[in-house]
């Protein structure tokens, strides 16, 4: 196996194992590479020497330890995502008196990595975030899909685990294709109940490459579904916009949270 391949097998094993506390097996992580048993636990075996996995002596399973939570969060702080997003997010925040997240998009999933609470809101890097967004149950996900390419849309969506997150979510790839259509005609996407129960949301795509291109985050709102009703949403949608637009212009400064090779620092 070609050194490329070993580092891209090596990061999809960390994204494996990183939702998963309990740990997976060698066998499934080779299932999921599509490589043999024998290539699997060489890298699992790498990465545990490298520090950032370990393996449960009573279970054989392998996970991720706190050394990869630490690397991320020491790259976001980096990154100073309180300078250049927390005014918008937390005047958003301030405005609905909802809960605000921002997403990235990196290269076929979409991670929410901050976000900002009501009225009294602070961004902050949250330690449960950096999960991705199920794109087709979540607003943001919905958001995102929307800018992207049929074809791109559909390898996507070949990625996804979950398809059917609460009853309101099953995967219905037409239906899907119409509600796309419908998001980009008003600029906004919107769920109700779709990845949680009785929570609903709303939320609109961040063009930090410019108009036209693959949109580089969301920004959403998400609140009860007894206060965030359609007509609610629809009322947040200018806010929602005007927060999106303005975390695009300030993009540029911060191109390497794009995947595009483009636009990467």
């Amino acid at each position: 196996m070609a050194l490329a391949d070993d580092v891209t097998n090596a990061m999809r094993v960390l994204e494996l194992l990183a939702p998963h506390p309990e740990g997976r097996r060698v066998t499934e992580i080779a299932e999921r590479l599509s490589v043999n048993k024998a290539i699997a636990h060489r890298l699992l075996a790498a990465l545990v020497d490298a520090g950032y996995v370990n393996q449960d002596p009573r279970t054989s399973s392998y996970f991720a330890t706190h050394s990869l939570g630490a690397l991320g969060l020491r790259q976001l702080s980096s990154s100073a995502v309180e300078t250049w997003a927390q005014r918008s997010l937390d005047s958003l925040a301030a405005e609905c008196e909802e809960l605000v997240r921002l997403a990235v998009a990196t290269n076929d999933s979409l991670k929410w990595i901050a976000k900002a609470q009501g009225a009294n809101s602070s961004l902050r890097i949250d330690p449960v975030m950096g999960q991705d967004a199920v794109p087709h149950a979540t607003a943001s996900g919905k958001a995102w899909l929307a800018t992207l390419s049929p074809d791109r849309v559909a390898t996507v969506l070949a990625h996804e685990s979950h398809l059917d997150v609460t009853p309101r979510s099953a995967l219905d790839r037409a239906a899907l294709q119409v509600e796309l259509d419908e998001v980009r005609h008003r600029g906004y996407a919107t769920t109700i109940e779709e990845m949680d129960l009785g929570i609903s949301a709303v939320a609109a795509a961040i063009h930090g490459a410019g108009p036209g291109r693959e949109a580089t985050g969301t920004i959403s709102i998400a609140g009860p579904s007894v206060r965030m009703t359609r007509a609610r949403m629809a009322e947040l949608s200018p806010p929602l916009l005007a927060a999106a637009a303005d975390i695009s212009r300030s993009w540029p400064s911060y191109t390497y949270l794009v995947a595009d090779e483009e636009l990467s620092a």
